[in-house]
């Protein structure tokens, strides 16, 4: 057959969520900001993701009350623990997130357990690893997210709904190697870009 023009450059360039805040960091654009939004806690079935929504979401002209169909609530931070007062300000409050872009990188990783990037990537943020806690009504597995230490709540919010909410993740010495690793530590994470 016959072979068509060739194609423009292609766009690059990396998409990542910053959760906690509505800004991105120096470098990066701002795509849109919302809320995060997950599963309920309670529920066996839903997403086990995370997903950052838009402040202004939009709709068609659809509905359903179907008693059946998954449903997304706002993420709550869950993290008095009573040991740290790391991040307290937070508790119970609603996560904002935000969609970041960078045109100038192609790129982009989620490092658990490290607050540092490698010395060949840009470092976007850094904060600690978050999933849902481990409770006897919790039924489902949640993704693990990147929170970052910087964190915001959404204004207004703190009411402890308890809808789909994250606290912070420890290594246990079981499996993993002792040091390196220590127990109960909270385990930090980094978004770089490169």
């Amino acid at each position: 057959g016959m072979i068509g023009p060739k194609g423009g450059m292609g766009s690059s360039g990396v998409v990542y969520i910053r959760w906690g805040r509505t800004t991105c960091p120096n470098g990066a654009d701002r795509v849109y900001y919302g809320r995060g939004a997950g599963s309920h806690y309670g529920t066996k079935g839903g997403t086990s993701d995370h997903l950052c929504l838009p402040e202004t979401p939009q709709y068609k002209n659809y509905y359903s009350s179907l008693s059946y169909l998954p449903e997304l609530y706002g993420v709550e931070y869950d993290l008095d623990d009573g040991q740290t007062s790391l991040l307290r300000h937070l508790f119970r409050a609603d996560m904002p997130c935000v969609l970041c872009s960078v045109s100038t990188r192609s790129k982009m990783i989620m490092i658990p357990a490290r607050y540092e990037c490698p010395s060949d990537w840009n470092r976007e943020y850094s904060g600690y690893l978050m999933s849902e806690a481990e409770h006897e009504q919790r039924f489902g597995r949640r993704i693990t997210i990147c929170v970052d230490e910087t964190s915001e709540p959404v204004p207004g919010s703190g009411a402890n709904t308890n809808p789909s909410v994250v606290c912070f993740m420890r290594a246990v010495c079981n499996g993993l190697p002792c040091p390196p690793y220590e127990a109960n530590k909270l385990l930090t994470c980094a978004v770089c870009t490169q």
